[in-house]
């Protein structure tokens, strides 16, 4: 079996390392992209919180300080240092983005007919806004978890 070899070079064309910022499509693309850092940040943050909960000691009659020590640190020390609340806020402002460029993004992606007999599809706007409505139905229901677990 013969092997031919080819001399051809490949062309590969000179990339710039901020050649997502020369079009504003990309920009927003690798901005959103950009956010799952931040995910990653409160999902270590939470992670951290489980890790330090479970090493509290749940096994006496009466909980005291010294008992939910590590939980208690990862409460007023961790979550309660001014930077780690200034990026939860910019955290919590990446998810909002997120949420608004995915719900632009869902009717694209997800083709919802009107019936299984046509091939009509469902407008746009009535996915996005049942997708906000579901947002807006979930916060409801932390919060109103987050207010009934106040003492």
């Amino acid at each position: 079996m013969s092997e031919a070899k080819s001399f051809r070079k490949p062309y590969n064309p000179p990339v710039e390392t901020t050649w997502w910022l020369k079009n504003p499509f990309y920009t927003k693309y690798i901005v959103r992209e950009g956010t799952s850092l931040c995910a990653l940040f409160v999902a270590f943050e939470l992670m951290l919180g489980i890790f330090l909960f479970a090493m509290c000691d749940l096994n006496v009659e009466v909980a005291t300080a010294e008992s939910a020590a590590p939980y208690m640190w990862w409460v007023n020390s961790f979550i309660g240092n001014p930077i780690v609340m200034l990026l939860n806020l910019v955290c919590l402002g990446a998810a909002l983005f997120h949420a608004v460029t995915w719900f632009k993004l869902m009717p694209k992606a997800v083709r919802v007919f009107m019936n299984k007999n046509t091939t009509d599809l469902i407008p746009e706007t009535f996915t996005i806004i049942g997708l906000y409505c579901c947002l807006a139905g979930a916060t409801v229901v932390v919060l109103v978890a987050a207010i009934a677990s106040l003492p």
